[in-house]
């Protein structure tokens, strides 16, 4: 065991590490938002889709992201379990957990095209209106259109991404799960996808400051599962609510089986 002096050193390395990271991802959303959308916007501004173009560069910008904290700055170890799941086009929808403060950056980055409900104080936030915007991401303002555009858009072959939770997860056990992933399923008639995300040791926790880093990489678990059947929950005889209620307690346990926090 080292002493103290070296291990204060060592956290004070990952730390500084880790400030970098953030200095990183910060440059590049700027440089995302206020230089290369806005290229695009004009180059694109006959395209049909130009949403499709500012989805890719968000992937490709959190492809590089996710690449730099684990290979370049070894604050991570990654490891897919069932990746190949999300391999091909949509529809479909994607569920995860969200444990930690990367979960999305980890996901977009295998995913070129994905659609994401954002709260809306975030998509009207000054430093993230221009990139929601351009890749034209969900504004949820908890009203029913969110789940008719949801639809919409996977009934024209897209692929969308939805946190239950909301926010990040308490620090032990899982938040409460909003029941919108599972009216956005039954009325798609689709599928979900979930994918069970664990970290050990704790980083980038909800209540927990970036600079309060693990004493070794932290360990990102993501494990795409077998899809949730959405019809199995509808019998005829109750309401879509109740559906609805019903599916989402049958998501909620399958997130529970593992852990979403680690020691």
């Amino acid at each position: 065991m080292g002493s103290r002096p070296s291990r204060r050193l060592a956290t004070a390395w990952r730390a500084l590490r880790t400030g970098i990271a953030f200095a990183a991802f910060g440059f590049g959303s700027l440089w995302l938002a206020f230089v290369w959308i806005r290229v695009r916007a004009v180059l694109d501004r006959n395209h049909a889709e130009p949403w499709r173009r500012a989805q890719l560069g968000i992937h490709r910008l959190f492809r590089w992201h996710a690449n730099l904290m684990e290979r370049r700055l070894g604050l991570i170890e990654v490891h897919w379990i069932g990746a190949e799941r999300l391999h091909g086009g949509g529809p479909r929808i994607i569920v995860a957990n969200h444990p930690s403060l990367i979960d999305v950056v980890l996901i977009i980055s295998r995913l070129p095209q994905a659609d994401c409900i954002v709260a809306r104080s975030r998509a009207q936030n000054a430093w993230l209106r221009a990139s929601a915007s351009a890749a034209d991401y969900i504004s949820n303002d908890g009203g029913a259109h969110v789940v008719n555009e949801a639809a919409r858009r996977l009934r024209e072959g897209r692929t969308l991404l939805v946190f239950p939770e909301g926010t990040r997860s308490p620090e032990v056990g899982l938040g409460h799960f909003e029941r919108g992933a599972a009216h956005i399923a039954l009325a798609s008639g689709l599928d979900i996808l979930p994918i069970e995300i664990t970290v050990a040791p704790r980083m980038l926790m909800k209540g927990q400051p970036w600079y309060e880093v693990p004493p070794r990489a932290g360990r990102y678990t993501l494990r795409v599962g077998d899809p949730l059947v959405a019809k199995d929950f509808l019998d005829g005889s109750e309401s879509s609510v109740m559906a609805a209620r019903k599916l989402t307690k049958a998501l909620r346990a399958r997130f529970s089986r593992g852990g979403t926090n680690g020691d």
